[in-house]
């Protein structure tokens, strides 16, 4: 893969997403939403990348991987109007299906065009399937961790902001006192949270919190940790003895995992 592909599917990724303007506000505020988040995570990859010492052709295939990421999105909220998957379809493989229809990749090498929609089709899942070529699983890693790094940055903002969240951008989970005991014992097990078991806000803070298990490289810790995200998640929940055992957990989690890639002197 050369500069010149990259520079190609900038461009046409930005007339494809200009397709889905419409004077709809609760439209265009998603995709105004996505197109920014698209471009905080092709900076979130090239530092991850960057830090891991990958070589420019490497870099060039995980930007692509990040600008089309999410594609699928566009087109779910324009034909749906929401960006709840399981009140859609599943927007990973629709923005695979999107790029396929579209052959922008054809020219690319057909291993570089396989890592790329396998990332794609890959990041949304919960958990990473067994399997996984080495390179798959790389570059899988990092589109899961650059896109992780973003929302989590949103959605710490997001519990901060007067008024809640956006409906938008939590699936319209009602603002309810609570929370799931499943979550929280599977947050103390140190495990990620089922997404089908979120029923309200406090649901899904949980299930975000739970992301902590599931990041890949140093860089990302280290920038989670620096910038509070978790803690200004916890915060917003209640305060209960259940959540303060959540929260010890996760700093004694996020600590030792920090420890682990700090080398020794």
């Amino acid at each position: 893969m050369h500069r010149e592909d990259l520079k190609r599917f900038r461009s046409w990724f930005g007339a494809y997403v200009w397709r889905f303007y419409t004077p709809d506000p609760l439209i265009r505020r998603g995709i105004r939403y996505k197109a920014a988040h698209t471009g905080r995570v092709c900076r979130n990859i090239l530092q991850i990348g960057r830090s891991l010492g990958l070589g420019e052709g490497d870099l060039l295939l995980a930007e692509t991987i990040a600008l089309f990421h999410d594609l699928g999105r566009f087109k779910q909220v324009f034909r749906y109007r929401t960006f709840n998957d399981r009140l859609s379809e599943n927007h990973a493989l629709l923005g695979v299906r999107e790029l396929e229809a579209a052959a922008i990749l054809t020219t690319l090498a057909a291993e570089d065009r396989g890592l790329i929609l396998k990332a794609i089709a890959l990041h949304n899942l919960p958990a990473l399937p067994p399997g996984l070529e080495d390179r798959q699983l790389l570059f899988a890693r990092l589109i899961r961790d650059a896109d992780k790094l973003d929302i989590l940055g949103l959605f710490a903002a997001e519990c901060a902001r007067a008024g809640g969240p956006d409906p938008l951008l939590v699936a319209a989970l009602p603002d309810t006192p609570g929370y799931s005991p499943e979550l929280v014992q599977s947050l103390l097990r140190g495990e990620l949270c089922n997404y089908a078991a979120t029923k309200n806000l406090n649901d899904r803070k949980l299930l975000h919190l739970s992301w902590i298990y599931d990041i890949y490289f140093p860089y990302t810790l280290a920038a989670v940790a620096r910038e509070g995200y978790f803690r200004a998640i916890m915060r917003s929940l209640p305060d209960t003895p259940e959540i303060r055992a959540v929260d010890a957990r996760l700093q004694e989690h996020l600590q030792r995992a920090l420890a682990a890639c700090t080398p020794t002197p």
